[in-house]
């Protein structure tokens, strides 16, 4: 097989890859990655702080209401021991607004509590919601500045990616196949000249190529697969 047109498409996707690496390397991306995560930040704590204040609200209503229960039971004893003549009954009734005293009394802290908590979740909310507002400002920023990095980068692009692409119909399906797939493992260079006069290890990878691997290695055209890293090793055509 005439690797020719093999190794140009390899170099020009190469050099895509550089440009995109390029691209993927900048600070424009860097700071439009760096503005994405901290819009997401403020957004998570955001939804996290008002899960928690709908919480508190619900428990806040629900103790409130058991205060209110427990103040008008409180109530029906006013009175009551105006009438009682019997000690141990009087003792009975005390103790019984005792503890309906003591029970709104933990309530009442309980909803001090609560309020106080509200209040921090609100200052909380708000500190988080002015510095989402500026990372939003810094990643529209961001944005454009990415925007424009790919523009400029765009025209050499499309040049590579449409002189790569004419190549396509010169090489056997099989083959385009065998390097996307090697492509997409990042195993770059897909394709790797190999030397009948060497060591008999793999160029790339440096591993020792088996016997039965090498006996496909014997005439210009021939190829095999690395049976380590996978590449394609060729007999380079004189």
């Amino acid at each position: 097989m005439n690797f020719k047109k093999i190794l140009e498409y390899q170099r020009i996707d190469q050099e895509i890859l550089a440009l995109e690496n390029e691209v993927y390397k900048s600070k424009e991306r860097t700071n439009l990655a760096t503005a994405k995560t901290n819009i997401a930040k403020s957004t998570e704590i955001i939804n996290k702080l008002k899960d928690e204040a709908t919480t508190l609200l619900a428990s806040y209503n629900s103790v409130q209401e058991k205060i209110d229960e427990l103040k008008a039971e409180l109530d029906e004893y006013e009175g009551v021991l105006d009438g009682v003549q019997d000690i141990a009954e009087t003792d009975y009734h005390i103790k019984k607004v005792s503890a309906i005293v003591d029970r709104i009394s933990a309530l009442e802290k309980e909803v001090a509590l609560g309020s106080k908590r509200i209040d921090e979740i609100n200052d909380k909310y708000k500190k988080t919601w002015d510095q989402g507002v500026k990372d939003t400002v810094f990643f529209k920023t961001a944005k454009a500045d990415y925007d424009k990095l790919v523009e400029d980068y765009r025209p050499q692009v499309v040049e590579k990616v449409n002189a790569r692409d004419a190549l396509k119909g010169d090489i056997p399906e099989k083959i385009l196949e065998l390097y996307a797939s090697l492509r997409a493992a990042k195993k770059m260079p897909a394709f790797v000249p190999y030397d009948q006069k060497s060591s008999g290890c793999c160029p790339r990878c440096g591993m020792e190529v088996a016997n039965d691997t090498l006996a496909k290695l014997k005439n210009p055209g021939d190829y095999a697969e690395c049976p380590n890293c996978r590449r394609i090793l060729f007999i380079p055509e004189n």
